[in-house]
């Protein structure tokens, strides 16, 4: 069985459903340690996954590790923070970084 024959079983394991292009797309780029512990904090959550494909994204834009529960975040200030980051000459990659980490030291 090959990397991505595993990543997709232990997918259909965690969610009960077939991973979409997207998904696959998304834990290809991952070693197979670092996709089985994506798998596992989206099969631990708490509240149920209703967009696995976002899950996943976020998880790996912000290097989530095990044991880390995500915060809730308020996508307009988020957005508008990251508007503001652009407007000051960012590209649109490095303004999404600018904001993470701005999350993250609290202001």
């Amino acid at each position: 069985m090959n990397k991505m024959d595993a990543v997709d079983q232990a997918y259909r394991i965690a969610t009960l459903t077939e991973p979409t292009g997207e998904i696959r797309q998304l834990l290809s780029g991952l070693s197979f340690e670092r996709s089985l512990e994506l798998l596992l904090m989206m099969r631990q959550s708490t509240k149920k996954v209703k967009n696995p494909a976002g899950f996943l994204r976020r998880a790996i834009q912000e290097d989530w590790q095990p044991g880390q529960i995500p915060e809730k975040i308020d996508r307009r200030i988020e957005n508008a923070t990251q508007r503001i980051y652009e407007r000051n000459g960012l590209t649109p990659e490095q303004a999404r970084q600018a904001t993470i980490a701005s999350r993250k030291r609290g202001f």
